[in-house]
């Protein structure tokens, strides 16, 4: 995982504990889970609007073909 191996990770973990205590994980974990479902949905909206302008440049390249 990313080239670390267990111990690396457990060490990772251990000092966030130490950090943070064990009671501000659950707070932090749960806005680290709602910042990643608002990327997703930033980057699904942006595909979608991406998509939506390539299939509009379709259509007009089609009307323009049609009328030559």
């Amino acid at each position: 995982m990313f080239g670390l191996g267990f111990s690396e990770i457990a060490l990772v973990l251990v000092i966030f504990i130490i950090l943070f205590g064990p009671t501000e994980i659950p707070e932090i974990s749960k806005k680290m889970a709602k910042f990643y479902r608002d990327i997703i949905r930033v980057k699904d909206d942006l595909n979608d609007s991406v998509n939506n302008e390539i299939n509009d440049l379709k259509e007009i390249k089609k009307d323009i073909e049609k009328k030559d």
